[in-house]
Formats: structure tokens, sequence, C-alpha cells
């Protein structure tokens, strides 16, 4: 199943085990949203892991850096790009992998040992429910995929660029819409507290 299109080896295999995988995903991910009634174990995570890793190996293979640099005109960059997609579309796991380790090590605790630092114990600390923490990492991964997607396929960088960086604020805005509304609360319930002492007429006795 391979095919030629536009000096491009074009192969099949990867992209239906991507359809494939994302359907799965999607099935699992139906019955795991909160409050979840199935959860992946290890055996699934590695299943997807190393899938993710099999299509990223087969398409790097069937990649001609020349042809792709001819025929999207881009820079060496483009080279990469297999290597750097698959890694881009999950920054936002790996990234939380990443802290975590780093943040262990450096108190002196094992890599292993459990802690509320992940970013969805902070969400969850700065108050978000449990839905709209999920949602929100949901958001950012979609942020840093598109990003990622539109910069190897799109010819413009500078516009992926710029509607990635607005909707990367609007959603740090929703990150701390819960601190901003609770300082709004206490600055509204320190200015009732603040009567002027005149303004409470004292009863007399007669």
């Amino acid at each position: 199943m391979v095919a030629v299109e536009q000096g491009f080896v074009r192969q099949s295999y990867p992209a239906m085990i991507a359809i494939i995988l994302a359907g799965t995903c999607a099935g699992f991910l139906f019955h795991n949203f909160h409050p979840a009634r199935v959860f992946m174990g290890d055996t699934g995570s590695m299943l997807l892991g190393l899938l993710l890793t099999s299509i990223t190996i087969t398409v790097t293979g069937q990649f001609d850096a020349n042809t792709a640099q001819q025929e999207f005109n881009s820079s060496g960059l483009v080279v990469f790009l297999p290597i750097l997609l698959p890694l881009l579309v999950i920054a936002l796991p790996l990234s939380d992998l990443v802290l975590a380790v780093l943040r262990r090590t450096l108190a002196g605790k094992s890599p292993f040992a459990p802690d509320r630092g992940h970013l969805h114990h902070r969400l969850l600390d700065m108050g978000h429910s449990h839905v709209r923490a999920v949602l929100l990492m949901y958001l950012w991964a979609g942020i840093v995929a598109f990003a990622a997607v539109s910069l190897s396929i799109f010819d413009s960088p500078v516009i992926v660029l710029t509607v990635t960086a607005l909707v990367a604020m609007c959603a740090a805005g929703l990150i701390a819409l819960p601190r901003l509304r609770r300082r709004g609360l206490l600055r509204w319930s320190g200015r009732r507290e603040a009567v002027p002492a005149e303004n409470h007429h004292p009863t007399s006795d007669g």
C-alpha cells in the first residue's frame, strides 16, 4: 500500500495506525472522563507509546528532506519534523514528566515518589474543578499540537504563531480565572467591612 504523490513516497500504514489509535483513544476517553468508570493501566499506556513510536519511525524512514525542502520552500528545520511533531503533540504530558523528575530529584526524593506537584494538581489547587482542569489540559495540548502540525503544513509561520499566541493568551486567562475571581471577592468583601464608623449611629438611652 505505497503510493507516490508529488515526489513523496506516501505510506498509508502510519496513517491507518494513527486513525485507529485516535478512534480507540476517543472511545476510551468517553468512559474515562470524570467521574471515570474505566482507568488505563501500564499495558495500555505502553501500547500507546509503542504505536506512536512505530508511526514516527515509519514516517521518518520514508521522508525525503531534499524533496520536502524544495516543495515547502522551508528551512532545514523540515528535516527534523518527523521527530519533532510527535514530541510536540505530547509536549504537555512530556513536560509534566520532566518537571516531576526534576522537582523530586532536586528535593532529594526518588523520581518515583508521589506528590501533588503535577499540572492537574496545581489546577485543582488554584480552584478549578476536575472537569475544568481536564478540559484546560486538553486545550493546552490542542494548542501545541495545532501549532506543530500547522507549521509543518502551511507556508506562513507568522500567521500560525500569531493565532497560537492569541489562543494561548486566552487559555492563560482561563487558568487564572479562579484566582482573579477570588481576589475580586476578597476586595468586594473588604470594601463592605470597611464601612466608616460615622455611618453607624449608636442607639441613645433616652
